[in-house]
């Protein structure tokens, strides 16, 4: 007697795994969207804090300018330049974050000339902040918040009644 599955048998478990996936999808879409929301929020507040860092280290005023180069900032087409320079495009970069793999992530800064500028003494940024969500769902966006006089720089929730991504209210 030979042993093996029979085509009917291989049918039907085709037809329950398909189901399974099917039902699975939406609940690994949400799995990825956190993933991607929470390592967009974590490398920004790392850069910022390196940012800091950098001109309390170089002992000079630095600026990180948000370069918008497409016409939306939902396709990834963006970056962050820390440079020596006030003005976009001038001096010396010396570090650069780039928006590339967060696509279908909006992101809108909210600085002064589109640049938050770290003091040579303590590396205080300028307040402001960078509000960033999933694209067409606006009620789950995170603020990385920057705050002169405190220099603290924090990730939060930008809805007042609910965390999201792990983030607690900005409130």
């Amino acid at each position: 007697m030979l042993r093996g599955f029979t085509l009917l048998e291989l049918l039907i478990t085709i037809a329950v795994v398909s189901v399974l996936l099917t039902a699975a999808a939406p609940s690994f879409q949400n799995i990825l969207e956190t993933n991607k929301m929470q390592r967009l929020a974590s490398e920004l507040h790392g850069f910022v804090i390196l940012g800091k860092s950098k001109a309390v280290l170089r002992r000079e005023r630095l600026w990180a300018h948000v370069i918008m180069s497409g016409g939306s900032s939902n396709n990834g087409d963006w970056r962050i330049e820390l440079t020596d320079n006030g003005a976009e495009g001038a001096g010396t970069v010396l570090l650069s974050f780039s928006g590339e793999p967060y696509s279908d992530i909006v992101v809108d800064p909210s600085y002064a000339s589109d640049q938050i500028s770290f003091d040579d003494v303590h590396g205080r940024p300028s307040s402001g902040n960078i509000r960033f969500y999933p694209v067409g769902e606006s009620s789950k966006a995170l603020k990385l918040i920057t705050h002169t006089l405190s220099a603290r720089v924090r990730v939060c929730s930008d809805n007042n009644n609910t965390e999201f991504f792990g983030y607690s209210t900005c409130s």
